[in-house]
């Protein structure tokens, strides 16, 4: 996660650890990670306008790396001006195929992705609070859909709070934090960790990203 201007340069060293019985060779690449229709999509390096991955420079751009050793690469990613581009994937992309115990062959790509801040435009905007009532054989769930309405990429997590009909709070379930890019969206569920007594409720989710905080109730009944 990078916090830059438009136009700046970032440099990362990057370490592949072979942990197989295999030399393992690589040539370097990178791609671009673009939102479509709310979900990321993997994008050839210059295929889209103000491409990250096509200013991507390597130090080396193939590396060979024999079992138990490790091999490091530099690289470096400038952000273009006036891009709405976010984040790019670097891949340590497999040359060789490898076998194991079985006939089956494959090549193996690893990679790591930068997520790049340069603006204060960051907001998200949540869906109705879905909730799965509780039965014999599960715990009441709650989900929602959060979408990234701005143009800097954020990560969100939250607690979904239950109350009584005093409005007394019984309990909490934790929503794990995701990483959401500009025009994603992502389906946050969590299960509430215990048994519910007969009666009505309401339930609060609540998720925070930088320093805001977006919140949505919905009422339900545990007959």
């Amino acid at each position: 996660m990078v916090r830059c201007k438009s136009g700046q340069s970032y440099t990362q060293v990057l370490t592949l650890f072979n942990q197989t019985q295999q030399d393992v060779v690589s040539e370097m690449a990178a791609e671009d990670v673009v939102v479509r229709d709310g979900a990321r999509v993997f994008v050839p390096a210059g295929d889209t306008a103000g491409s990250i991955a096509a200013t991507a420079v390597f130090s080396q751009r193939q590396v060979a790396v024999k079992p138990g050793q490790s091999a490091s690469v530099g690289v470096t990613l400038t952000v273009p001006p006036e891009t709405p581009l976010r984040a790019a994937v670097v891949l340590f992309r497999g040359m060789n195929k490898a076998s194991g115990s079985s006939s089956v062959t494959m090549t193996a790509s690893l990679g790591a992705l930068f997520t790049f801040t340069v603006s204060e435009n960051i907001q998200i905007e949540g869906s109705p609070i879905t909730v799965n009532p509780q039965s014999t054989t599960a715990n009441l769930g709650v989900s929602q859909v959060l979408t990234n309405t701005g143009s800097e990429p954020v990560i969100a997590g939250g607690i979904a709070a239950v109350l009584n009909e005093t409005g007394a709070l019984v309990g909490k379930a934790v929503f794990e934090e995701q990483r959401l890019l500009p025009g994603e969206q992502l389906l946050f569920k969590t299960e509430y960790p215990a048994e519910l007594k007969t009666g009505s409720y309401r339930v609060i989710a609540s998720f925070q990203y930088e320093d805001k905080v977006i919140t949505n109730s919905a009422d339900f009944a545990v007959p």
